[in-house]
């Protein structure tokens, strides 16, 4: 695992340092706790930070030049290549759903819509617990890791349910006063965006990316196709209605 991981060499190279963790994070301006997460795999340091810790133990680009093969392939390690994981580990939260409001957001009758959408009626208990675990994933995340929501989604998704649900999806999403809601009006298209996505700043440094695809999920690091999904988030965004507006329109949907 040695040199299979960044964090064990940075281990190494700072005990043949002979410097402690405080003092190699604070000659790196990191803290104790920050670099004791980079040294255990929990982590992978941000490009700066890499820079700073070669700088700080004076290898003169080597931990560097290590941290960036390492990282080549992805800078996401092997537990955080899933959407769930990133979700734990962001400090910042950016959804972009073409035709649904996003899972995260939904309400129960809105996600049991989703989930029975094609399942035969022997499945009901099994929807009753998947939507159970999905409407309590915003609250599990706020006590968890507190992130930053942003979502995009177009006003078509409440209004292809029932008015009852409705009410109830627009309610829940008002009462979410730490989400920045971002509806895509009427008339619009969300162009290039086929399935839901989102993109995530981590709490230690990097950003990350996911999409869904017929296959599954596909978690993207910052150089493997991040930055075209950002540029689609971006798009999105462009198109939508901002938070005050967007929060008007749920209003007047009640």
């Amino acid at each position: 695992m040695v040199e299979q991981t960044f964090g064990p060499y940075l281990t190494k190279e700072r005990k043949r340092a002979g410097y402690t963790l405080r003092r190699l994070a604070h000659e790196a301006g990191s803290s104790s706790s920050t670099l004791s997460r980079w040294e255990n795999d929990h982590f992978v340091p941000a490009r700066d930070d890499a820079v700073k810790l070669d700088k700080a133990l004076k290898l003169r680009g080597a931990l560097f030049r290590k941290w960036e093969k390492l990282t080549s392939e992805s800078t996401l390690l092997p537990w955080m290549q899933n959407a769930g994981n990133l979700e734990e580990a962001a400090s910042l939260i950016e959804y972009v759903s073409p035709v649904l409001v996003p899972g995260l957001l939904q309400s129960p009758s809105y996600a049991e819509i989703v989930f029975r959408e094609g399942q035969p009626l022997s499945q009901a208990a099994e929807i009753r617990r998947l939507v159970s675990v999905r409407c309590g994933r915003y609250e599990h995340l706020r006590t968890r890791n507190d992130p930053r929501v942003s979502a995009v989604f177009p006003v078509s998704a409440l209004l292809c349910v029932p008015q009852s649900v409705r009410i109830e999806q627009v309610d829940h999403l008002l009462s979410m006063d730490r989400v920045s809601l971002h509806l895509v009006p009427e008339g619009s298209a969300l162009i290039g965006i086929t399935s839901p996505m989102l993109l995530v700043r981590l709490l230690e440094g990097g950003k990350a990316a996911s999409a869904d695809h017929l296959t599954g999920n596909v978690v993207y690091g910052e150089t493997d196709g991040f930055d075209r999904l950002t540029e689609l988030v971006k798009r999105a965004l462009a198109m939508a209605l901002p938070t005050p507006q967007s929060r008007k329109v749920l209003e007047e949907l009640r």
